[in-house]
């Protein structure tokens, strides 16, 4: 049996591909031998996904099977901090915190009184590079 995981993939895939049903349970006999998700092995789910994926199907980020990461929507920004270092920014931040009750604006008083950035969207590559081995050296102290 399929995870609910991998049934969620086939069933989100079938929909956004406009699969109808017998076109759709064609497929499933004739790559798993089945005519049901529901009775899929574990392998028989993934080469179902694998084909899914090979007639075009993505799997996007976003809904209830796949959050969207914080920062994500800045990907393509050049010469800027990437999504990554933003999140790791945050995370090393949130070891060092001095202030637990409000920690997005102690990194940002950081951030302008060290960087003179007033927030993490607007860190450049070479800045967030600083950032990140600043944090890494309080935290390293103890702090």
């Amino acid at each position: 049996m399929p995870t609910r995981k991998d049934l969620a993939k086939i069933h989100i895939a079938k929909k956004e591909l406009g699969l109808n049903d017998d076109t759709y349970r064609a497929m499933l006999q004739n790559i798993a031998g089945e005519n049901s998700a529901k009775n899929l092995t574990p392998l028989g789910a993934a080469k179902v996904i694998a084909h899914l994926r090979s007639c075009g199907w993505k799997p996007r980020r976003g809904g209830a099977l796949f959050p969207p990461k914080k920062y994500e929507d800045m990907e393509d920004r050049s010469g800027m901090a990437s999504p990554s270092q933003l999140r790791k920014i945050e995370a090393i931040w949130a070891e060092v915190c001095y202030s637990p009750n409000n920690p997005e604006g102690s990194l940002r008083r950081f951030l302008y009184k060290r960087f003179r950035v007033s927030d993490v969207r607007f860190l450049d590559l070479e800045t967030a590079g600083k950032v990140i081995e600043a944090l890494k050296a309080i935290r390293q102290r103890g702090y």
